[in-house]
This record gives structure tokens, C-alpha cells and sequence, in this order.
């Protein structure tokens, strides 16, 4: 019997278009009918993932910043924070890379130091409020994720040089344009594996669905593991089931069928 769902937005529950299935909140009034805990768990910031849906998402967990920051009923649950020298390196590194940015992320919202218009269009789609700053390194908030945009492609530009931050930090490819940087073990997988201990719920009790790399943990902390069919070619390695892309709402077929066949998904 299924007792919690995880996934992933972008990709994954979220059409190409950034629009998702009008059965959305029917099928968010059936997981609560039957007792089941749904979680949105992204690289968003919760400001975002809290405005990202026109639903009622009150009994949803929110999974923000990649595990860094958990939120149930607009109250932390986890707050990962990241220290001063670490987010100055972070940024010296990225202020290196043509085509790159730095982007703070705290619970208040994010802070960048570039106003670059190309930049600030994708930064919109992902973060519903940000400050633009002269220098970051000089924010005084909790941060809990560091994030490199890289406008001419992160895996094939920027991502080889944060090989020296990858033994003591979380560096983890979040999308074709972002990397995502947290403390050490903090992640999606990890998340869901601290909810699983503290509400008794086991791996064959959960179901995840994701669609690129920072999901990779999140694959491993559930038997149901779905990779989107439109997925990153490593996510199928580490996934045990695949569903149809997010354009065809692969998502949403994939709980509706596990909620027609009495809580038991179909092993495929």
C-alpha cells in the first residue's frame, strides 16, 4: 500500500510548456482521501513551488532546494544552511566562467548580482522572487542552496570546475542550464529517506518520479522509482520503472493507475 508519492516539477510533473494536467487537484483530493502523503520535491525555492500551482497545495510537503529546506503546512521542517567562506568560493569560481551566474537561495528568496537580461529570463522561470545585489558574497540571510546558471550549458561548460567542491559538497546537475550546490548529503533521496523514518513508511510504501540528475538519490530511497520517459539517459540506470513523458502526463497516469488497482502499483 502506497503511503507517500514524491516528484520532481520540472520535466517530470510539469508539461514542456510549464502548464500541468487539469486533473491535478482531483487526484491530489484522492491521495488525501486515502491517506497519502504527496510531496512536490524540486531544486525550486518554496516560494517559487508555493506559486507555481493555482491549487490548493495545503496538504502538501514541499521538498524545496533540493532537500535543503522541507516545508509541511507553511512551517520548516529542515533548513540546510551553507556558510560564508563556502558561498565566497562558490562565487569567485563562478565569476571565472563566461556565461555563468551565481544565484544565492534562502527562504526569503534569492539574491543575484548580474541584472543581464538573458540571464534574468531564465532565472524567472524557476524563481519567483529575487533581489538583485552589488556583490552576494556580502548577503546577510541563511542560505541554503548556491546555484550556477550557465547559459552556455552547464554540463559542457561550467560543470568541470567545481571538481575540487565535490568531495565536501552536494554538486548536483539540475537542468541543461543549472547545477545546484548544497552541504554535503543533503539532497532529494535524503529528504524522503528522513520522512520515511520519522512517519514509519518504507521504500515499498513509496513512489517517486523524477527526470534528470539531482534525482538520481531520489531513486534509490523508493521501490517505486519512476523515470520520465523523457528523463536524462543516467536517471533509467538508477530507476526501476519508466512512465510516459511529462507531456503526456506521465505522472499523473502512472498514480491514477496505482489508485485503481487498490493502492498497489503494477510491477512492470
Amino acid at each position: 500500500m502506497i503511503k507517500l508519492i514524491a516528484t520532481d516539477i520540472d520535466g517530470t510533473l510539469l508539461r514542456s510548456d510549464h502548464t500541468h494536467s487539469a486533473e491535478l487537484p482531483a487526484l491530489l483530493h484522492s491521495l488525501k482521501e486515502n491517506n497519502i502523503l504527496f510531496s512536490l520535491a524540486s531544486g525550486r525555492p518554496y516560494l517559487t513551488l508555493l506559486n507555481a500551482f493555482n491549487i490548493d497545495t495545503t496538504d502538501v510537503l514541499f521538498i524545496a532546494e533540493n532537500g535543503a529546506h522541507v516545508v509541511y503546512r507553511n512551517k520548516p521542517l529542515t533548513i540546510h544552511r551553507m556558510d560564508s567562506e563556502t558561498i565566497e568560493r562558490l562565487t569567485d569560481t563562478t565569476r571565472k566562467i563566461p556565461k555563468a551566474y551565481s544565484i544565492l537561495c534562502t527562504p526569503e528568496g534569492a539574491f543575484v548580482e548580474e541584472d543581464n537580461p538573458d540571464f534574468l529570463e531564465e532565472l524567472e522561470k524557476y524563481y519567483f522572487k529575487y533581489t538583485v545585489v552589488p556583490d552576494v558574497t556580502k548577503v546577510q540571510c541563511d542560505i541554503v542552496k548556491y546555484s550556477v546558471c550557465d547559459l552556455a550549458g552547464v554540463e559542457q561548460n561550467s560543470y568541470r570546475h567545481f571538481d575540487d567542491f565535490k568531495s565536501t559538497l552536494q554538486v548536483s546537475l539540475a537542468g541543461p542550464a543549472w547545477l545546484d550546490i548544497m552541504i554535503k548529503g543533503v539532497n532529494k533521496g535524503n529528504a524522503i529517506q528522513e520522512l520515511q523514518a520519522a512517519l514509519n513508511i518504507t521504500e515499498k510504501e513509496t513512489m517517486v518520479f523524477g527526470d534528470y540528475l539531482n534525482d538520481l538519490e531520489m531513486m534509490k530511497s523508493a521501490y517505486y522509482s519512476y523515470a520520465m520517459e523523457n528523463a536524462h539517459p543516467e536517471l533509467f540506470e538508477a530507476a526501476r520503472f519508466k512512465a510516459p513523458s511529462n507531456d503526456a502526463d506521465g505522472v499523473i497516469l502512472k498514480i491514477k493507475e496505482m489508485l485503481n488497482n487498490n493502492l498497489i502499483p503494477l510491477e512492470e
